[in-house]
């Protein structure tokens, strides 16, 4: 009887459990369901209709958008920025957290502490610094203006979580790949950067995610339509009387879409590389 009465409680918990976390995801979705139902309304009914059931549906917009704000231009320089930021940050925070994790150099610990210090700074403290060199370097209007600060604002996230899952790693696989005779960066390329796949998956949805959004340098540093990014596209729907919800909406969900498909390829690494990285500092 006791057995039954723990198996019914046992159930009980799990139901409870399910609705609890069921209701979390429908509150987090509530943004994306206004999103959607937002864009999906007439022109300008947003104003009288704040409610997440349109009056009208108004599907032509999406193509009036895509035709008004040139996606395709828009969201070519975004995926370059976004591509570059993403393969350079992988790159350069793996080689720095194998650095940090398995080579012993002097000046070490408080080099990794002024790296990690990053996650600190707050963009808008560097933006005239950042401004003034690219002015000097004469990048504006190209795509390495925006591509070196992001890979600098997302390095220390990086280095953190690969460096906390390289020491993870047993030294057992290094050790046995320098008796063959490999050397350290072989070590690093061949032996260690394919065991990483989770946090490397992890840091990636991150920094693409972080550079496909990004508005504000992309906003100075990008005065010429033709190198302008995807969200600065939802500058054209605003003056100063008036703002057009709908189309703006419907921009956001289309820059969305490529996110979302991101996620849902590697989101199979995606909660196992950040618990590990999340382990140990």
């Amino acid at each position: 009887m006791s057995q039954r009465r723990s198996a019914a409680l046992l159930s009980l918990r799990l139901v409870g459990q399910n609705v609890a976390l069921t209701l979390v995801c429908l509150l987090f979705l509530v943004p994306v369901i206004h999103m959607i139902s937002t864009s999906l309304k007439g022109d300008m009914e947003s104003y009288a209709n704040a409610g997440l059931i349109p009056w009208t549906i108004d599907v032509a917009k999406y193509a009036t958008v895509w035709q008004q704000t040139n996606v395709p231009l828009l969201g070519f320089n975004s995926l370059v920025v976004t591509t570059a930021t993403t393969l350079l940050v992988l790159f350069v925070g793996s080689l720095a957290a194998y650095a940090f994790s398995r080579l012993r150099f002097f000046g070490r610990g408080p080099l990794l502490v002024v790296f990690l210090a990053g996650l600190m700074l707050p963009g808008a403290a560097v933006i005239v610094p950042l401004y003034q060199m690219n002015r000097t370097l004469g990048t504006m209007n190209t795509y390495p203006a925006l591509i070196g600060p992001y890979v600098a604002f997302g390095l220390p996230f990086a280095i953190l979580l690969l460096r906390n899952y390289f020491d993870t790693l047993p030294r057992e696989i290094e050790e046995s790949a320098r008796i063959d005779g490999a050397s350290t960066f072989a070590v690093y390329w061949r032996i260690l950067l394919p065991l990483t796949r989770p946090v490397l998956a992890t840091v990636a949805i991150f920094q693409a995610l972080a550079a496909w959004n990004e508005f504000l340098l992309a906003l100075l540093f990008m005065t010429k339509a033709h190198v302008r990014t995807l969200p600065l596209a939802a500058v054209v729907f605003t003056s100063l009387y008036q703002t057009r919800y709908e189309h703006m909406f419907a921009l956001l969900v289309m820059m969305t879409i490529p996110v979302v498909a991101l996620y849902l390829v590697m989101q199979r690494h995606f909660i196992g590389g950040l618990t590990a990285g999340a382990v140990k500092f």
